[in-house]
């Protein structure tokens, strides 16, 4: 009876935890791809598997679950702390050095900068959406509107098309900048937090073929920004998990 009462206990905690981690988005605007991350859960997951069967009589031991189980959340937040510890003082550091560039040149007003992030997020969203990059022009550099122009065009050869309903963009976070000499050199690097119901459809058949219709789901991405004489436009959208550290973000300045 303990051990069933034990077993359901670790069960619920299980489940608990797993809804409450924000799964990767599948596609999103630029075609982001979670797939390397949903490989590293299913690796992780096997793993936890093959130790359960550990015990040569082929039975599991409970107690033993639930301390794999925590040690397995200790050192998972641990590093989550870690990481956001870094971040922290990384938008310090950021924002400090905007405010002070703000004094003598206005392209670094950071209010600014945030309004231009956010108007950036929802017409590359908009486009995204309307598979139509004509929608974003003016808000992305001619680099990414080519590489976005052709994501799509491959994607309606291939009778697909990417659904994202409720994209909110939730939290800008300025990691890195570069003040150059003329209005159109400068360069920030912002961490963009943003949710949506996101998932693909074959046009022919309306099946879905990749994502979820009906969970919202929350990512992270590396926005790099470049200044034009109108607005910060987005040139470049990098994956968490293409930067190894933090350290990628600098802060440099012309003097």
């Amino acid at each position: 009876m303990k051990k069933l009462i034990i077993n359901k206990i670790l069960i619920i905690f299980i489940i608990v935890t797993i809804f409450s981690i924000p799964v990767i988005a599948f596609a999103r605007p630029g075609g982001g791809s979670g797939g390397s991350s949903g490989g590293s859960g299913g690796s992780g997951g096997g793993s936890a598997h093959s130790s359960t069967r550990g015990n040569g009589n082929g039975r599991t031991n409970p107690i033993a679950s639930i301390i794999n189980f925590g040690v397995f959340m200790v050192i998972g937040s641990t590093g989550a702390i870690v990481y956001r510890v870094k971040v922290s003082k990384k938008k310090k550091e950021c924002v400090t050095t905007i405010k002070s560039l703000a004094d003598k040149d206005d392209n670094w007003d950071y209010e600014n900068i945030k309004n231009d992030i956010q108007e950036v997020f929802d017409k590359v969203g908009i486009a995204w959406i309307e598979m139509d990059q004509e929608l974003a022009r003016g808000y992305v550099s001619e680099k990414l509107f080519e590489n976005h122009r052709m994501k799509l065009e491959w994607m309606k050869i291939r009778k697909e098309r990417n659904i994202i309903e409720g994209l909110t963009l939730l939290k800008i976070t300025v990691l890195g900048l570069e003040d150059r000499d003329g209005i159109d050199r400068d360069v920030l690097w912002a961490s963009i937090k943003a949710t949506s119901i996101d998932y693909t459809i074959n046009e022919e058949t309306k099946q879905i073929i990749k994502g979820d219709s009906s969970r919202p789901i929350g990512y992270e991405e590396y926005w790099r920004f470049i200044k034009t004489p109108e607005r910060w436009v987005l040139d470049e959208i990098k994956q968490v998990e293409e930067i190894e550290n933090l350290e990628f973000f600098k802060i440099s300045i012309d003097n």
